[in-house]
């Protein structure tokens, strides 16, 4: 998955309200990455934001990365929303 941009939908979660927003990211999404990767994130239309993509672990295949509070605001966005996600792998 080197350089392909990816695209779904997904929804914004937040465990507690002093943790940070984040997305899970499928399998099929991620397919030939076993470890963490950087990537440009697109949310709808707005980013591009750095990110790092991350296994989840604990016996999980899915993978997520966070999200700061000013990224979701420039995206027009709050927890549990939905919106499109791109994965843009960097290297």
């Amino acid at each position: 998955m080197t350089g392909g941009a990816i695209t779904f939908d997904a929804r914004i979660l937040r465990k507690d309200p002093a943790l940070p927003r984040y997305i899970v990211v499928a399998p099929e999404h991620v397919a030939g990455h076993s470890t963490a990767f950087t990537a440009d994130v697109m949310l709808n239309d707005a980013g591009p934001f750095r990110r790092n993509i991350r296994p989840w672990g604990k016996g999980s295949d899915v993978f997520f990365f966070n999200l700061t509070g000013p990224q979701c605001a420039k995206a027009g966005l709050k927890s549990h929303d939905r919106c499109k996600v791109t994965l843009i792998p960097l290297g």
